[in-house]
């Protein structure tokens, strides 16, 4: 099993570390240092939409590097690096532009939690990427990060861009609040209930896809 450690301080790295056979797929252009002995290659995976809107066919590109030796990776952002190990079969929930790397035995898709409709601007969706193990992958979190263990009918509300990760079996309900007449007219804002039992990771950060989002070749 690749080791994945967290390295620095200010804007943390993912120090990995693989032996010869071992395959982990990362972000694309977050390579800071490689080994000579580390293969890279760039992947495309592509998923049903899980919206079911145009287009039916969603892709996301990663690098992959394959050792033996060791790499950093980093996304330049401020922010915690977390490494988690699922077992076989386990799943996990994670917002999509959180992930750094996975380890290539991880199976990997996209998961509509939840569907919902503003007010003047149509349907919503909250995406997850829903990986499964066996496997270790490593995520990054944007300012402070907090961990709810929620019993059965606990409830943590949060913002959308709030949602950092899930266990499988956790409720998802988004309701919609604001407009007159205690907002302003055009003011409605949507807040996200996660019901347990499960575990629930939030941050204070806020994800900003790229306007330019890198592909693959």
């Amino acid at each position: 099993m690749t080791r994945m450690d967290h390295v620095g301080d200010v804007a943390p790295a993912l120090l990995l570390q693989m032996k010869d056979g071992e395959r982990v797929l990362v972000l694309l252009d977050s390579v800071r240092y490689r080994d000579p002995s580390i293969r890279v290659d760039r992947v495309k995976l592509s998923f049903p939409n899980p919206t079911g809107q145009w287009p039916s066919t969603l892709s996301r590109y990663f690098e992959t590097l394959d050792g033996p030796g060791a790499a950093t990776v980093s996304s330049g952002g401020v922010g915690e690096i977390r490494v988690q190990t699922l077992a076989a079969g386990e799943g996990f929930f994670l917002h999509g532009e959180s992930l750094l790397a996975h380890e290539a035995g991880i199976q990997f898709r996209l998961s509509a939690l939840a569907t919902f409709q503003m007010p003047n601007q149509g349907w919503v969706c909250l995406e997850g990427t829903e990986l499964t193990g066996p496997g270790t992958f490593a995520f990054q979190t944007l300012g402070n990060a907090l961990t709810f263990r929620l019993g059965p009918g606990e409830t943590v509300r949060c913002a959308p861009h709030a949602f950092l990760g899930m266990t499988p079996g956790v409720g998802v309900r988004v309701q919609i609040f604001g407009g007159s007449p205690g907002f302003p007219f055009h003011h409605f804002f949507p807040l996200v209930d996660l019901t347990g039992p499960g575990t629930v990771l939030v941050h204070s950060g806020e994800y900003v896809p790229p306007s330019s989002a890198p592909e693959g070749p």
